[in-house]
């Protein structure tokens, strides 16, 4: 049994804003498993110090991993009861995710 049924497509209305719960904060643990799985294709994720040069603090994580970071936030709200999550076609990345990004992830 389900501790959250979830809900389905009757339950929204337009225009509706969902915040989704418990926002998660990125660790380099996150970067350093991704990288261990799929080592990093390009400079910026792979150098501190490339990633300096081209004005961010450290190398930021990977596209890919605040995608699915955020993204899975927002499954209990959105695609418990569904056969997929559709919604991420105006996802907006604001800001490089680096560690200790608190990343959150609200729908309208």
């Amino acid at each position: 049994m389900k501790t959250n049924p979830g809900r389905f497509f009757e339950d929204y209305r337009l225009g509706e804003t969902i915040q989704h719960a418990v926002p998660r904060t990125v660790s380099g643990g996150e970067r350093a498993l991704y990288h261990a799985l799929y080592p990093a294709r390009h400079a910026l994720y792979s150098s501190d110090e490339f990633a300096r040069a081209s004005g961010l603090p450290a190398s930021p994580v990977d596209d890919l991993v605040a995608f699915h970071i955020v993204f899975g936030k927002t499954v209990p709200d959105i695609s418990l009861n569904a056969v997929a999550n559709l919604g991420y076609a105006e996802g907006r990345w604001l800001l490089p995710v680096l560690a200790a990004t608190r990343c959150a992830a609200n729908r309208r």
